[in-house]
């Protein structure tokens, strides 16, 4: 019996200082004092890098940026511009369209995505969408790459080589980033963890082909996709048949089918 692996998207065969405001304040005829206040300062400037992600293809990606700091109005960010810089003279670039919805972000995160990033299985919806022509993260070019926001004091992120495995990002800040398992979260507080499409392993057991495949939740743990294992006898059939169905719940299933079904069969594991 043979079996199909072959990854697909939906589918697989198988510290700033912060400016300060002067007030004058009168205090009778000739007296003056001067008062320096540390005000509240709507800007952009303290939004680190603290996330990278690419599918190994570099078709589905995101870049989550964190406001660790106490003050909590960086959500002027329309027009301001955010590279990734390779080589000398080779960078991509995407200009902010808009602020963020909201005045406070203390402790908060958000998102730049593919416009691709909510239809995969454990993915969410970017704040920003990417409109490169291509991947806006550099993929294994070799030499060290740079992720940040023009005029941010935080340290921008430095990378040689993302990930290829579809399930780790780089998370860290600056050039202390270490490969862990990817986890977007934009602006509205949704989270969810992003998962291949595909076979993880597959083997006889005793008379059975067993098939084991790892799923996705939805938002914040809620119910993921089904997944549904389909088979064909001869590959040129026109359609698949249903073998069995599993719910998208963030762990792994295996699924088996009798040796003595046919004398061979395709499998492939599907996500509507």
């Amino acid at each position: 019996m043979k079996s199909i692996v072959r990854t697909g998207v939906l589918g697989c065969l198988v510290a700033s200082q912060r400016p300060f405001r002067v007030e004058r304040l009168w205090a009778g005829v000739g007296t003056a004092m001067l008062v320096g206040l540390n005000v509240a300062h709507a800007s952009f400037h303290l939004w680190a890098v603290t996330e990278l992600y690419s599918s190994a293809d570099g078709s589905v990606q995101f870049v989550k940026l964190t406001n660790n700091s106490s003050f909590g109005t960086e959500y002027f960010l329309g027009g301001h511009v955010i590279t990734c810089t390779g080589s000398p003279g080779i960078s991509n670039t995407f200009t902010f369209p808009t602020n963020l919805p909201a005045v406070s972000t203390v402790n908060k995160t958000f998102l730049i995505g593919t416009s691709n990033l909510a239809a995969v299985p454990g993915g969410l919806t970017p704040d920003y969408i990417f409109t490169n022509k291509g991947p806006f993260l550099f993929l294994n070019t070799g030499v060290a790459n740079t992720v940040g926001i023009i005029g941010s004091v935080e340290p921008p992120a430095v990378y040689t080589n993302l990930p290829a495995d579809d399930v780790s990002s780089l998370v860290g800040l600056g050039s202390s980033l270490v490969a862990a398992t990817n986890s977007p979260r934009n602006f509205s507080d949704q989270t969810n963890s992003i998962v291949p499409i595909s076979f993880d392993s597959s083997h006889l057991a005793f008379t059975n082909f067993v098939m084991s495949f790892r799923t996705a939740t939805g938002l914040n743990g809620s119910p993921g996709p089904t997944y549904t294992i389909e088979y064909k006898n001869v590959l040129t059939d026109a359609n698949w048949t249903a073998l069995t169905s599993v719910p998208g719940d963030g762990g792994t299933h295996s699924v088996s089918n009798a040796t003595a079904s046919a004398a061979q069969r395709f499998f492939r594991l599907k996500v509507p």
